[in-house]
C-alpha cells in the first residue's frame, strides 16, 4: 500500500512536469534549467543525507572509493540527467500533448531492458504494457489539442524516453539496497556530476533571465516538487512495489495531463475516449501491477 499511495503522488507530480516545464524554456536552456534544479536539489538534500543515521558501507565515501559503483551510478544519474535535458529541449519544437504521448512508451521500452537484463516477463505482462499505451494515447487524443503531428522534438524525446526507461530499470538492479532518501541523494549527486561541468560549457548561462520572478517559481516548483520529491518517492516505489510498478503507473501520467489540459473544458474529460481511455489503463495497471507479476519480478532480481 505504500508504495501504491507514493506512485499515484508521483505520477501525479510527474504530469505536473510536462506541463510546468514547457513555461521554463523562455528563460533558460535546457541545460541550465536542468543544471539549475538538480544543483538547487543537491543543496537542499546534502544536510538532510549527513543528518539521517546510515550504515557506513552505505556512505557516499564508500560509493565514491567503489570503481564499480561509481560507474553504476553514473550510468544510473546519467541516464535521467539525459531524459530531462531531452524533455526540455523536445518542448522547443513540440506540444506537451506529443511528449506525453511518446511518454506512454517508457514502460514497454522498460520491460524490453529487463529482458535484456535477463528478468522474464509473462504475456499477461506484455499484454498490459499494449493495453495501456492504447489506452493512454485514447485518453490524450480525445483532448482539446487532441491533434497529434510529429515534430522534431518528437525524435528528440523517444530518444528521452529510452533513457528514462534504462534509467529506472538499472535503479532496481543497482540501487536497491538503500533507503529512499540514500538512493535518491546518490542520484542526485552523481547527476550533478554530470550537469556542472555541462552546464558551465554548454549551458548559456549568459541567456539565463536570472532577473525573471516567474523564472524562480518555476525552478523552485520543479526542484521541490517534480525533481527531489519524485526521486524520493520513486526509491520508495521501487524498494517496495519493483520496477514494474513504477512503469505500471506511468500509464496514468498522460490522464492526469489531458485533465489539467481540460481544467477549462471540463466536459472534454467526460468525452467517451476520455472515459474508455482511462478504462483501459486501469486494466493494464491490474495486469502489470498483480502480484503474480511482482513475485515473478522479484524473484528474478
Amino acid at each position: 500500500m505504500q508504495s501504491i499511495l507514493a506512485a499515484i503522488v508521483w505520477a501525479w507530480l510527474m504530469a505536473s512536469s510536462f506541463i510546468v516545464s514547457a513555461y521554463v524554456t523562455p528563460y533558460a536552456s535546457p541545460l541550465a534549467a536542468t543544471g539549475l534544479r538538480f544543483l538547487m536539489a543537491l543543496m537542499l538534500m546534502t544536510p538532510i543525507y549527513y543528518w539521517l543515521p546510515k550504515q557506513p558501507e552505505h556512505s557516499l565515501n564508500n560509493v565514491l572509493r567503489s570503481t564499480s559503483l561509481t560507474l553504476k551510478y553514473l550510468l544510473i544519474s546519467g541516464a535521467l540527467v539525459g531524459f530531462f535535458i531531452g524533455l526540455f529541449s523536445a518542448l522547443k519544437t513540440t506540444t506537451s500533448l506529443n511528449t506525453s504521448v511518446m511518454y506512454t512508451l517508457v514502460p514497454l521500452l522498460g520491460a524490453i531492458l529487463m529482458s535484456a537484463f535477463g528478468k522474464r516477463t509473462s504475456w499477461r505482462h506484455w499484454l498490459g504494457y499494449i493495453v495501456g499505451s492504447a489506452g493512454a494515447i485514447c485518453v490524450l487524443v480525445f483532448t482539446r489539442e487532441g491533434t497529434l503531428n510529429w515534430h522534431l522534438g518528437d525524435g528528440i524525446y523517444f530518444i528521452a524516453c529510452t533513457l528514462l526507461a534504462l534509467h529506472v530499470v538499472s535503479v532496481q538492479r543497482w540501487g536497491g539496497d538503500v533507503g529512499a532518501f540514500i538512493g535518491a541523494f546518490r542520484i542526485m549527486f552523481f547527476g550533478c556530476a554530470w550537469l556542472i561541468p555541462i552546464t558551465l560549457l554548454w549551458g548559456e548561462l549568459s541567456n539565463v533571465a536570472w532577473h525573471a520572478p516567474k523564472f524562480w517559481w518555476i525552478i523552485v516548483y520543479l526542484t521541490l516538487f517534480t525533481t527531489l520529491l519524485t526521486f524520493v518517492l520513486q526509491q520508495v516505489i521501487i524498494r517496495f512495489g519493483g520496477a514494474s510498478r513504477l512503469l505500471a503507473f506511468s500509464y496514468t501520467v498522460p490522464i492526469w495531463v489531458a485533465v489539467y489540459q481540460a481544467l477549462q473544458h471540463p466536459s472534454e474529460i467526460l468525452s467517451y475516449g476520455f472515459i474508455i481511455g482511462s478504462g483501459m489503463v486501469l486494466v493494464a495497471l491490474f495486469m502489470i501491477d498483480s502480484r503474480k507479476n511482482l513475485q515473478m519480478e522479484s524473484s528474478n532480481g
